[in-house]
């Protein structure tokens, strides 16, 4: 019997998320049969996926919005309302319902919730489900969504054991299960079908309530011990089991259940659906497409352009494509099923160890070694005051990634540099106006004049680390102490130009309550924020000789008190396991802080194992539900 996947994430230096950048992957091919798009900022975690109208796809991301990949390949993200607790969602799976809205799931703990989207604006309409009364989604964590009848959608209700039906007028009906649904689908037989997190498969008649179950012979194995579901073109509903990396199929008519093992050991399968009468499937741990003969049970694997794409979902989507979610890179790739990429298939991520279940990972666990807490952070905007000075920081700025080593001599963890990589990444960010937009009063008049644009004016900040990343408690978290040179980049001032060290230390605050993701990726993505003062130094080696300090100092009002400063920033920071076996830490982290960490990061609600139970008599309940913006 095969143990749980860890699901290691760290609070761990969630505060210097306002640190970090990355351009977005480009476009890449395998043998020119794969197209990927790449989303703005990599580290959202696209997951789930539909096809919208005028060939358009689009996409729910755990760390993000939703997005729209247009006819024409242009990425637009959509920002989704806060919920009822001030908290932004975790938006998960997605689906096309019949009236041509698009719909999707918030997995998030505190507030489970549906949105409907309106695919000629974005504009999401949210509905929260019902956590009291006989039938709720109270600790839900919303994961699957299915198309159902007059524009509504079916949906599970994971950890509450619910299946729920959602009309875009908002009249919900819960039933429970007496499972732990993960995914759903509607049956060649009109039931609801849905898989459940201890490796069964249900089946919800809607009509009466009635729910059946049915044993697989790797219940109870593997985790997750099921992934998607989706109705076959034999008849039978078809699903996968990633943590034991088998495709199955059940006959409705007999409850008869066949399985099939992946060519490549320890895959995870987890996507699936269905195209020209096979079943095409994704596999997260190997970076490989599969596809499955119903007739013969035969299944042949196709490589993607990279491994530690992760990918996730799968549809039929624009221009007679499969789509499908990469959220190990942050892409959304699409190829023709007629000709489907050539070559040797992935091997599958080594598992964290012997005898564990399939593990995907994303392309940052890969710069720390095995073993270490890995973590990757990214700014997704905000704005800096220093002084006199403020400078907003556009999308991807700034990077910082690494492993928590064992605790210095300040008693706090080090954040270790990545064993492939750069610690810290800093883009250049243009000044506005330049140096003399940053002249007192008239400033902001000369920084737009002819004389603004000549390359002598021009000005950039960037930032370097000045010392060790330091990553403290608090009693939300974690926090972190970061020593930082800001450079002024001038042709005046040269290239010595610094503010710094700036010592600052960084509480973080998780914009959705906690860490969360949906239980198939390999790591933990959260969106952050994060707001401090800092105590700015002077500048100095400004200029030959640093002649110009003193201009400087006086433009920008340096050396400034903390009160006087703060940085405002949000961003994207993704928690797993280091998974380099090349190459060894200088230190791991190890002790009762560390074992705090863990414990924090764990993301709480690890899917339960339900016990062997008869058949719940048939219960539901009805609710109204308010709409949101």
């Amino acid at each position: 019997m095969r143990h749980r996947r860890t699901r290691v994430g760290s609070l761990a230096l969630a505060a210097v998320l306002g640190l970090s950048p990355l351009a977005a992957v480009p476009p890449a091919s395998a043998d020119g049969q794969v197209t990927e798009v790449a989303l703005p900022v990599p580290d959202v975690a696209p997951v789930g996926l539909a096809a919208g109208p005028s060939g358009t796809l689009w996409y729910a991301a755990n760390a993000g919005g939703i997005g729209r990949v247009g006819a024409d390949g242009k990425v637009t993200e959509f920002k989704i309302g806060e919920n009822s607790q001030g908290q932004v969602g975790v938006p998960d799976a997605m689906t096309a319902a019949s009236d041509g809205a698009l719909w999707f799931t918030d997995m998030s703990y505190s507030v489970p919730r549906v949105g409907r989207v309106n695919p000629a604006n974005g504009a999401a309409t949210l509905f929260e489900l019902p956590v009291t009364g006989a039938v709720n989604f109270a600790n839900a964590q919303v994961n699957g969504i299915a198309p159902g009848p007059d524009g509504s959608v079916w949906i599970t209700g994971g950890y509450a054991g619910t299946i729920g039906r959602v009309d875009p007028a908002g009249n919900v009906t819960a039933y429970a299960t007496g499972l732990s649904p993960y995914a759903v689908t509607v049956g060649p037989d009109q039931a609801v079908w849905f898989t459940d997190t201890s490796g069964r498969i249900g089946r919800l008649d809607p009509a009466t309530g009635q729910v059946t179950s049915y044993d697989t012979p790797f219940t109870f194995q593997g985790y997750p011990g099921m992934g998607d579901i989706t109705s076959g073109p034999d008849g039978k509903v078809w699903f996968t089991q990633p943590g034991v990396s088998r495709i199955g199929s059940i006959d409705p008519a007999t409850g008869e259940v066949a399985e099939y093992a992946t060519p490549r050991p320890d895959s995870d399968p987890t996507g699936i659906v269905a195209r020209d009468g096979r079943l095409w499937f994704t596999e997260a741990a190997a970076s490989n497409i599969g596809s499955l003969d119903p007739s013969t049970g035969e299944i042949a694997e196709y490589p993607l352009p990279a491994t530690l794409s992760a990918p996730t979902r799968i549809v039929n989507g624009p221009g007679g494509h499969l789509w499908f979610t990469e959220p190990g890179r942050g892409l959304i790739g699409h190829f023709d099923p007629a000709s489907p990429p050539s070559g040797t298939s992935h091997p599958a991520v080594p598992a964290g160890a012997p005898g564990s279940s399939p593990t995907p990972a994303a392309r940052f666990q890969n710069q720390c070694a095995v073993e270490s807490l890995c973590q990757s952070q990214v700014t997704t905007g905000g704005d800096v005051k220093i002084g006199t000075f403020r400078q907003s920081l556009p999308s991807g700025a700034i990077r910082i990634t690494g492993s928590l080593g064992a605790p210095d001599e300040t008693g706090d963890f080090v954040l270790d540099p990545p064993v492939v990589g750069q610690q810290l990444i800093s883009k250049q960010v243009e000044v506005p106006g330049g140096l003399i937009g940053q002249f007192p009063l008239i400033g902001p008049i000369l920084g737009k004049s002819p004389a603004a644009m000549w390359d002598v004016n021009r000005l950039t900040i960037s930032q370097t680390l000045a010392g060790k990343v330091h990553a403290y408690l608090t009693d939300t978290g974690l926090g972190v102490r970061v020593p930082l040179n800001v450079h002024l980049n001038n042709q005046l001032l040269g290239t010595t130009c610094v503010i710094g060290p700036i010592n600052a230390s960084l509480p973080t605050d998780f914009l959705a309550g906690s860490p969360n993701g949906d239980p198939h990726l390999g790591f933990v993505p959260a969106a952050v924020s994060l707001e401090a003062p800092i105590e700015v130094p002077a500048a100095r080696g400004c200029g030959p000789f640093g002649m110009l300090d003193g201009v400087i100092n006086q433009l920008m009002g340096l050396p400034s008190p903390a009160s006087q400063n703060s940085m405002k920033l949000t961003g994207v920071l993704n928690l797993g396991n280091g998974i380099n076996a090349g190459n060894t830490p200088q230190s791991l982290a190890s002790g009762p802080v560390a074992a705090k960490l863990r414990q924090i990061i764990k993301s709480g609600k690890t899917p339960r194992k339900t016990a062997k139970a008869p058949t719940p008599a048939p219960k539901k309940a009805t609710y109204k539900v308010k709409a949101r913006r």
